[in-house]
């Protein structure tokens, strides 16, 4: 699922690829004036994809998605590569701080993210904007404390289901 098979037989990770989230973090740096270490774009990257798991936010972009927590684990690695993807075409910065390495947005991440027009791209900009104004006041210890005492809870509205399914089973 999420794969598609090309002529010459190879398999393309066509959904969570770098390339996509890539793109979702361009719409979240182009709404904010802050610099992101990675383990704040995980949590951002998750947050713009499944804001109504956040209190009074907008609905999530993506399905809410049984265990979809995990996500955050998975990926980090993806967030790397799609980094990577940023930084060698020009369109984020890197800066090294006393903190260690972190990334901002420059003149070309808001002038590439505005050429992307689709509904999708709508949505980005709108949940990159609630993503901002909601989280980029709290320092990391804050926001990480925060999502880490949530994380057993997204996408754990399904266990019960989930449980009784495998009983029916057994």
């Amino acid at each position: 699922m999420g794969e598609v098979t090309t002529a010459s037989k190879s398999r393309v990770r066509v959904f969570n690829s770098p390339l996509e989230t890539a793109l979702r973090l361009l719409f979240i740096f182009n709404k904010s004036n802050r610099t992101f270490d990675l383990q704040r774009l995980v949590y951002y990257n998750y947050l713009l994809i499944h804001s109504s798991d956040v209190p009074n936010a907008p609905k999530s972009i993506h399905a809410d998605l049984p265990r979809r927590s995990c996500e955050m684990l998975v990926n980090r690695a993806v967030i790397k590569k799609a980094l990577t993807v940023l930084i060698s075409r020009g369109l984020i910065d890197v800066v090294y701080s006393k903190k260690g390495i972190e990334y901002r947005r420059n003149d070309a991440t808001m002038l590439f993210s505005e050429y992307l027009k689709s509904s999708y791209s709508e949505k980005l900009r709108e949940r990159s904007e609630w993503l901002s104004l909601e989280f980029d006041k709290r320092n990391d210890e804050e926001l990480s404390r925060d999502v880490d005492a949530n994380l057993g809870k997204w996408g754990s509205e399904f266990s019960v289901e989930y449980d009784d399914l495998a009983e029916d089973y057994a």
